[in-house]
């Protein structure tokens, strides 16, 4: 087998992965059961973690954690750890290649989806969030901007939040936005999502927009983008960047989950007015369902 070597930056999973074919038998065990559930062995000892993989002896984990270059069993858990909780960003899942089958193309998709939710659930963003509520909460009309895949987001976002009897509005057609804006209210709320945070429809239509205390909310994945410097509270989310475009679509999935997130706060803040708009649109929802 490899010989022992310091741990490269290689992410842990994607290393098992890697090295799983020349593995033996008992490590091919390891392997699997770590990556099928890799934060079992954050929370085990060595003792613990032979048992659960079915190997026969502790010293088959530390043949294990040697060949991926960790000198001691703790600084293999430090490092998984590290990288569940989202302090480094990693492939945990390889690109998608042209000649991947169908079945990998899935795992590889859902894998880095998973992945994308552990880390930005980790992340000490909690002042945004109610910060972001708060504007909510003093907003007398709530106006969703975003556009191509980011409409589709937005149109969700609206859909949430009418159903708590907010007044909300959106519209894909910039023109239309342009002129909703010629004019805006001083308690408009501008919720805005773009991916790149470079969306120039977006950054056209805030800067002429006339300068009347309108509060601006934007949920992107680039904290340093021009919209993340012209919003006044910013929910950033992450994702591993891939060779195909697949860290655009886990960014997404963060903020369909950022959405719900702000949604959850805002409707358990209003409490039993928010709650009595939910139940009644939830007991009309019923009438368009088969009985």
């Amino acid at each position: 087998m490899n010989n022992l070597s310091v741990p490269s930056s290689q992410p842990t999973l994607l290393k098992i992965k890697d090295e799983y074919s020349s593995m033996t038998r008992s490590q091919k065990k390891i392997g699997a059961y770590i990556l099928k559930n890799p934060s079992s062995v954050i929370n085990s000892s060595i003792t613990e973690l032979s048992l659960k993989t079915g190997v026969k002896s502790e010293a088959s984990i530390v043949r294990f954690y040697r060949l991926l270059g960790f000198s001691g069993y703790k600084e293999f858990k430090i490092r998984m750890a590290q990288e569940l909780a989202g302090r480094t960003f990693y492939h945990s899942y390889a690109d998608i290649n042209v000649d991947d089958p169908p079945a990998d193309i899935k795992n590889k998709i859902f894998s880095g989806a998973i992945s994308t939710l552990i880390a930005n659930s980790e992340f000490n963003d909690l002042d945004a969030y109610e910060a972001a509520r708060d504007m909510i909460y003093q907003a007398d009309r709530i106006i969703f901007l975003g556009y191509a895949a980011s409409a589709a987001l937005c149109y969700y976002a609206y859909f949430r939040f009418i159903e708590l009897g907010l007044n909300c509005h959106f519209f894909t057609d910039s023109h239309i936005n342009a002129a909703i804006l010629a004019n805006p209210n001083p308690k408009d709320l501008l919720f805005c999502i773009s991916h790149s945070g470079e969306t120039r429809d977006l950054i056209d239509l805030i800067e002429d927009m006339p300068q009347n205390e309108v509060n601006i909310l934007l949920i992107t994945s680039k904290e340093n983008s021009s919209l993340a410097k012209l919003a006044d509270v910013a929910l950033v989310t992450k994702a591993d960047e891939t060779s195909i475009a697949t860290d655009a679509m886990n960014s997404r999935v963060a903020q369909l989950c950022a959405i719900d997130s702000l949604f959850s706060i805002v409707s358990l803040g209003k409490g039993e007015d928010a709650m009595s708009h939910l139940m009644a649109i939830r007991k009309t929802f019923l009438n368009y369902k088969k009985q």
